[in-house]
């Protein structure tokens, strides 16, 4: 993983390759965003299949991106993500959050860069800070090459002692 000049503050990698992610479900969720991507900068949603990716399914969250101004909307929550996250925030703003700075940081990032970064959090924008995460998040384009959605892999995990 390498470190851009612009990084921003929460730990955040962009990755370069399916090596680059610690997390087996996540290396596989990354191989498929690159063969659906092929030469182009990302996907688009239309190019994603749900039977194709059926055992991440889970983890799997998709983020509508609204611009004017710029907004971010839970399309799907998977089961998984719904456990970790404790509600299920399918078709919630993530503005509706008092604690959300450190996420919406990171999906203006992907949007301005338009490539994936993987990071390790806990969920703190949501007043979960117990609870600790993986994520993969990709960009999905539109046809004038803006991100109109991200497609992120959620894997929780908890420390032990």
């Amino acid at each position: 993983m390498s470190a851009k000049d612009d990084m921003i503050k929460a730990p955040l990698a962009v990755v370069e390759g399916w090596q680059d992610i610690p997390v087996p479900d996540l290396q596989k969720l990354y191989r498929y965003w690159l063969k659906k991507k092929g030469d182009r900068d990302m996907p688009r949603r239309a190019d994603i299949h749900p039977d194709e990716i059926a055992g991440l399914l889970s983890g799997i969250v998709l983020v509508d991106v609204e611009y004017d101004p710029v907004r971010f909307k839970f399309r799907l929550v998977g089961t998984d993500a719904v456990l970790a996250l404790g509600q299920d925030l399918t078709g919630r703003y993530l503005d509706e959050f008092l604690s959300r700075a450190t996420i919406q940081d990171r999906f203006q990032w992907l949007i301005n860069h338009k490539t994936s970064y993987y990071a390790t959090s806990r969920l703190d924008w949501i007043d979960r800070n117990f609870q600790e995460y993986h994520v993969l998040g990709l960009p999905l384009g539109g046809e004038q090459g803006s991100v109109n959605m991200i497609l992120c892999g959620i894997i929780p995990f908890f420390e032990t002692t």
